[in-house]
């Protein structure tokens, strides 16, 4: 049977077993749940795995994980073209993420009060440390960081994003998102070398 109308692309591409990121987007800004689907099947392992570098409890990171999903069909149609999708659908995660602990007040622990770092003072860990770490028990350490130094440590060295649009995201000053940043590798420099003791 032939098909018509909008769809009639993604149905010749279902049919050949391949649909390109374009035509999810497009299924899915058309309202088509097969999009949906596929988008989901393509993204739910990363996008899941990032909740919970930001949120410990699975729970709650279920609930943020399933928002960010509403958010990302809700908003596809904002979608530009302009850049990556997938950086564009790991920003609404991320501030899924941020949402919540802000909700939960998880993100008191960085404030404008702490003040700087010593002159002089890095707070990384050595490289040959983390050289002698797996990504799994980096995360698995991660986790023991308090929620706001865990937070500023995933956004700048994990997603990558700078200390300017980090202050923005969190409503700092980017010299406190750079001090904390500092402070956080210091503290995870010392879980390390404490699970090199164990």
């Amino acid at each position: 049977m032939q098909q018509n109308g909008p769809f009639v692309h993604l149905y010749s591409q279902r049919e050949k077993g391949i649909m390109t990121i374009e035509s999810i987007i497009q299924g899915c800004q058309q309202g088509d749940s097969e999009a949906r689907r596929e988008l989901y099947q393509r993204y739910a392992t990363a996008m899941f795995s990032l909740v919970r570098r930001y949120v410990r409890v699975r729970a709650a990171a279920e609930d943020v994980f399933h928002d960010g999903f509403v958010l990302v069909y809700t908003k596809i149609d904002t979608y530009d073209h302009r850049g990556s999708f997938e950086g564009w659908l790991r920003r609404i995660f991320v501030n899924a993420a941020l949402n919540h602990l802000r909700e939960e007040g998880r993100m008191d622990e960085v404030d404008e009060d702490l003040g700087s770092l010593p002159p002089g003072t890095t707070g990384g860990a050595p490289p040959e440390a983390l050289g002698r770490i797996g990504d799994r028990e980096l995360m698995e350490l991660m986790e023991e960081l308090p929620p706001g130094f865990r937070t500023i440590l995933n956004l700048h060295a994990v997603e990558g994003y700078s200390y300017p649009e980090i202050a923005q995201m969190l409503k700092l000053s980017e010299a406190t998102c750079r001090s904390q940043f500092l402070r956080a590798r210091r503290r995870l420099a010392q879980l390390i070398e404490e699970n090199e003791k164990r």
